[in-house]
């Protein structure tokens, strides 16, 4: 997923005071309907309000987003924060009754409203006065028009909010504040930031949360409920557990499946779906995986279980990519494993960081975790031989 942001400053150089959000596709983000315009909508709102998170995208700052007919009148609803809203009016939505209600519906709820691309036309002077802020291309209407077209705003709507767009230029800026704007937006101020994240699938996030379960040690009715939420992981596991890399015998339920595998055989069957199965990833790469939550068993034999999927976790966050913080969070993990994975803490924490360690061949981080080199390197190479049993057994009934 894709999300371009560009900053909108106060005139006169006092700071950004929000930002506006653009659906960013391909090189070229052209919307050629309404239908496309929703749809970018729809992702650029569940992106910011999903994936990336409102405070990571403008810390405690507005963000202006465009709308079209189906979000104004309620078909299609906005997130539930109008505090951090400012929903933008597009140039081609028809100004009608039930379009018009809608805006005042969602002023009510206490959203504000901005009309996009505003130059003068009168069919569009009913929005005006709903408007808090009316926002201007300079590009489009052009340096002469600017001071007439500002005053027009504020006569429709006193004390509305103008902000100039498509300023690319001192003189731009300069021309935006002498006419009255008391917002900037473009180029010459900031150019739009793209930021990416990766979306999660479905099945992905639920083997992230049956590693997180795993980890905090969840009971049998937790782990069946979460495998049972994806019908195709379902199938999977079942498949898994009858195999002769399982247990090697038809099994009944999907509880019978997870009670069989155990947590260990689970946990890694689940790491070699994220890798995408023997199709795509490299034996070695499972291997690699399979031997770093082995050593960490390895290294912590009061918890062994825990260590093991606490390494499973580990490499689940550099597979899925993202914050590192958020995928956790994400997984559900009780927050000592996840204090394990994300900081080193505790006596997993600190196995799980001596092997991390030992892969960068970089003996002084090992030492710093009170785990000797030496009993590391016994760990994985033990932890190895029995990762290229397991990865080979389970990729062949993939």
């Amino acid at each position: 997923m894709r999300v371009g942001r560009q900053a909108i400053h106060r005139a006169g150089g006092g700071g950004v005071a929000g930002y506006e959000l653009l659906f960013r596709q391909s090189s070229v983000d052209t919307l050629v309907d309404e239908a496309a315009h929703e749809a970018a909508t729809a992702q650029v709102i569940s992106a910011v309000f999903g994936e990336f998170g409102v405070a990571n995208l403008a810390g405690d700052l507005p963000l202006f987003v465009n709308t079209t007919r189906a979000f104004l009148v309620g078909d299609i609803p906005l997130p539930d924060d109008p505090e951090r809203l400012v929903i933008e009016v597009l140039e081609h939505v028809l100004l009608d009754a039930e379009v018009l209600a809608g805006i005042v519906a969602l002023k009510r709820a206490g959203y504000r409203i901005a009309a996009d691309d505003w130059d003068g036309t009168r069919s569009r002077d009913g929005l005006l006065p709903l408007c808090d802020v009316v926002k201007i291309d300079l590009s489009a209407v052009g340096h002469a028009a600017l001071p007439g077209l500002i005053a027009d705003a504020r006569r429709l709507s006193p004390g509305v909010s103008v902000c100039v767009e498509r300023v690319e230029t001192a003189e731009d800026a300069g021309l935006a504040e002498a006419a009255g704007a008391v917002l900037l937006q473009g180029f010459y101020l900031d150019r739009p930031q793209t930021r990416t994240t990766r979306t999660l699938t479905a099945s992905e996030v639920t083997c992230l949360r049956l590693l997180g379960a795993l980890a905090s040690e969840a009971d049998t009715g937790e782990l069946v409920r979460l495998v049972s939420s994806d019908p195709g992981l379902a199938m999977q596991v079942l498949r898994m557990a009858a195999s002769p890399a399982g247990v090697g015998r038809p099994v009944a339920s999907v509880s019978q499946a997870v009670v069989l595998l155990g947590p260990r055989k689970l946990g890694s069957w689940l790491v070699l779906v994220l890798l995408g199965g023997a199709s795509r990833a490299s034996r070695e790469h499972v291997v690699a995986v399979l031997a770093r939550a082995g050593a960490c068993a390895l290294l912590s034999p009061s918890s062994r279980d825990a260590a093991f999927t606490a390494g499973l976790l580990s490499a689940a966050l550099e597979l899925l990519g993202g914050e590192p913080a958020d995928v956790m969070r994400d997984s559900g993990a009780d927050p000592a494993i996840a204090d394990a994975v994300l900081r080193g803490g505790g006596p997993v924490g600190a196995a799980l960081q001596a092997v991390i360690a030992h892969e960068r061949n970089d003996p002084a981080a090992a030492l710093s975790t009170t785990h000797d080199p030496y009993t590391v390197s016994r760990a994985v190479l033990q932890a190895v031989v029995g990762a290229r049993a397991v990865a080979e057994a389970m990729s062949d009934e993939r």
